[in-house]
């Protein structure tokens, strides 16, 4: 019965117009996602690239301190733009609310020293609402792996950012370093069985692992002054730059960008120590852990709706 149905429902012009709408509508939303999310991406790896360059103990290029600050602000409203987009985006009113909440104190706790605080209580609690909106109750042991991935996430904007505004003890700085770098490592889960990302981040791991070994000192003022690492242990540090080229080049080979482009976000923020840096953590998970639910591929939705008509 469903076989010979089949045929009648895709032939339908009416259907094939409904199902083309739907997809333009989720390929519409999903480019201004990847389009704001590239902003963000750019403009975060170019505070870490100009904070970098300006800490270095000699001169490849002036960075004052009024460039870095100016740059920090731009990246941070960068990083605001691309989170309200991505809420806005989205159906449920707990991912526009969260969202928008770690936007505004994101980018107000970079801008007034004063809103420090509360970007410390509001960027954590903004992200976890807007994750939990986003990605419901797992359902499947895959899902569930996906969400842990997440909570770690939002246990490391929580950790770094209170630990360095003093709302936690200052030793909690090395505890949030480490859920960062352990969150990256768990990018991993994403990958469906991809051996050719494995192997890259592998590959990269190994290679980060050797430099880490060879110049300890270089590699640990790099990683505090860039990346905002605290106290983790280098090979921790490694598996998390695997994670991160793993995540990347399997979102780039099955057309996944949005995971690609959330794991590439998160390791240009670094640890969460700042709320510019927090809220840009927010952006990442959001575009890594929800690429496949509702934040990133088309292809759910239409099997969906494909599925409705058909039943229908």
């Amino acid at each position: 019965m469903s076989a010979e149905s089949s045929p009648e429902v895709t032939s339908d012009p009416q259907s094939r117009t409904r199902s083309g709408g739907v997809r333009a509508v989720v390929a519409s939303r999903r480019d201004r996602r990847l389009l704001a999310a590239a902003g963000a991406l750019l403009a975060t790896a170019a505070v870490t690239a100009l904070r970098v360059l300006h800490n270095v103990p000699f001169d490849p290029l002036a960075v004052g301190p009024g460039v870095l600050r100016g740059v920090a602000v731009l990246g941070a409203f960068a990083v605001a733009v691309a989170l309200a987009a991505v809420g806005l985006d989205h159906d449920a009113a707990s991912v526009r609310v969260g969202c928008l909440f770690a936007a505004a104190f994101g980018a107000l706790g970079t801008v007034a020293d004063g809103a420090a605080l509360p970007a410390t209580l509001a960027v954590p609690a903004g992200g976890a609402l807007a994750l939990a909106g986003a990605l419901g109750v797992p359902s499947t042991y895959r899902e569930a792996r996906v969400r842990v991935v997440a909570a770690v996430l939002v246990a490391a904007v929580a950790l770094s950012l209170g630990s360095t505004t003093g709302v936690l003890p200052a030793g909690l700085r090395e505890a949030g370093s480490v859920a960062a770098l352990a969150a990256l490592s768990l990018l991993v889960v994403r990958l469906r069985g991809d051996r050719v990302a494995l192997g890259a981040g592998i590959g990269v791991g190994a290679a980060v692992l050797w430099a880490t070994a060879a110049a300890p000192y270089v590699a640990g003022s790099a990683l505090l002054v860039g990346f905002g690492v605290v106290g983790g242990p280098h090979v921790l540090v490694a598996t998390a730059a695997g994670g991160v080229v793993a995540a990347t080049v399997a979102g780039v080979r099955r057309g996944a960008l949005a995971l690609a482009a959330g794991a590439l976000v998160l390791a240009a923020a670094g640890v969460p120590a700042t709320p510019a840096a927090a809220a840009a953590v927010v952006l990442g998970a959001l575009l890594v852990a929800s690429d496949a639910d509702s934040l990133g591929q088309a292809e759910p939705a239409d099997a969906t709706d494909a599925a409705t008509e058909v039943s229908a």
